[in-house]
């Protein structure tokens, strides 16, 4: 695997896989970048963030971490598939760096580190991250104490949501992580139960959430705004709204409202 490969594999933008080729990090530099990664990752994100550059920096280093990662992929016996699934998200998140300032590059390093440290892996339609619960959760009936061990559940950007797509991930999630209970856990804007004011029933959103028990709603997170709208704004007169999705929760917020992030439990 080499950083070309990685590009055609995850579908990189054309801008991105330049901006790759414009940042040279020579062998010698990039090695003690990766040793420090794995020593002390903060401090490594630290001095990055001093260059003037350091978004297209952090592209490049995390593709060529990328690459280093493909070998413990085939070690583990991991497919090529799960492979460039999982690292599209740099394809993802260098877009959304472009959207909000300009450049391809990545704002999320802290976010990608699980990826290249294979702890969070894309099957199928959504991404698992196996954790230990930092709270105790009760639902169903069931209680589950803190640290116990559980799946992450997180919905990266792209393609339909549908019930059958986002069951077959829980279905390979349940087969990949061998040894770890099917017991799946998500905090995320979709599971926040105000959205059925806001879309159709028929709205896969709707029947995403229908996977969960929502046991706890933050009502003061603005992740649902930053989502629909690709930013957050004090006036949600000032939102632009293109999509049904935008229209309606412009005028849900505009009549007061709020969105929030709901926290979800799955018991397999």
């Amino acid at each position: 695997m080499n950083v070309e490969q990685l590009c055609e594999g995850i579908k990189l933008e054309e801008g991105a896989r330049q901006t790759i080729r414009r940042v040279l990090i020579d062998d010698q530099r990039y090695e003690q970048r990766k040793q420090q990664f794995i020593s002390d990752r903060a401090a490594l994100f630290d001095s990055v963030k001093l260059l003037p550059s350091y978004r297209e920096t952090l592209l490049a280093l995390f593709a060529r971490l990328a690459v280093d990662a493909y070998a413990e992929y085939k070690v583990r016996g991991i497919s090529d598939d799960i492979y460039f699934d999982t690292f599209s998200d740099l394809q993802i998140w260098s877009k959304k760096c472009y959207r909000d300032f300009g450049v391809y590059g990545i704002e999320e390093y802290g976010w990608l580190q699980e990826h290249v440290r294979l702890r969070l892996f894309r099957l199928g339609r959504l991404q698992f991250q196996p954790i230990a619960l930092e709270q105790g959760v009760r639902a169903e009936g069931r209680t589950l104490g803190r640290g116990e061990l559980a799946l992450n559940v997180h919905i990266p950007e792209g393609g339909p949501l549908d019930e059958q797509s986002a069951e077959r991930s829980f279905d390979m999630a349940k087969t990949f992580f061998r040894g770890i209970p099917s017991i799946f856990v998500c905090q995320s804007w979709l599971l926040d139960p105000q959205l059925s004011e806001v879309l159709p029933p028929t709205s896969n959103i709707l029947k995403f959430q229908k996977n969960f028990v929502v046991y706890q709603v933050d009502r003061d997170a603005r992740q649902a705004e930053e989502r629909i709208f690709n930013r957050v704004c004090e006036d949600p007169s000032l939102y632009e709204a293109q999509t049904s999705l935008q229209q309606s929760a412009k005028g849900y917020l505009m009549a007061g409202n709020r969105l929030g992030s709901g926290y979800g439990i799955r018991f397999r």
